[in-house]
């Protein structure tokens, strides 16, 4: 027999915050284990399971890594970080630095918006990043996220200064964002 039929190689994949795993090798073997698993595996999303047959059809078994899939997702969202880190800190909303991820931070306390003044945004008792999401979500419609509603009540005040950001998005949008940025007042 062939080595690759007295194996199974096990691996996982991810397509923007999904994440999948699957398994190749000899037949008998997989036939095995997919009288193990079947039960785990059959309630995969239609949608999950075209993005992850669109990951793997780009990225096919011994393609040059200029040609990878991965490699071509980790460009756009360098290129992505690099556009929204440039439009938010000419916005006067500097990013804090991270080394890997899907988001930014973006610390929105040295921005002045015209809504704070507003008597709702004076009177909300809601800390400080929810009340800017919502004024940029409302007026700009662009989607923004407090972060301090991903922490306990402990830390929600050291973290109030701050929005959450993806930039894990088509060029288009994250293009379409920086516009919105732009157009702060």
């Amino acid at each position: 027999k062939q080595w690759y039929q007295r194996r199974v190689a096990i691996t996982a994949g991810g397509v923007t915050g999904w994440r999948v795993g699957w398994a190749f090798g000899g037949a008998n073997l997989i036939e095995k284990l997919f009288r193990i698993c079947k039960c785990d595996t059959f309630g995969a999303s239609t949608i999950l399971q075209e993005a992850l047959a669109g990951m793997l059809q780009r990225q096919r078994l011994c393609i040059p890594p200029k040609e990878s899939y991965f490699q071509w997702a980790s460009n756009i969202f360098v290129e992505n970080y690099t556009k929204l880190q440039k439009a938010f800190t000419n916005a006067n909303m500097p990013v804090i630095s991270a080394d890997g991820g899907f988001f930014m931070i973006v610390d929105c306390t040295k921005r002045r918006f015209k809504f704070q003044d507003s008597p709702e945004f004076q009177s909300s008792v809601e800390t400080f990043d929810i009340k800017i999401a919502k004024g940029i979500v409302n007026k700009y419609k662009l989607s923004v996220l407090p972060l301090s509603l991903f922490y306990g009540s402990d830390s929600k005040s050291k973290l109030s200064s701050y929005l959450r950001v993806c930039f894990a998005k088509s060029p288009e949008s994250v293009d379409k964002a920086v516009e919105i940025i732009e157009s702060f007042e």
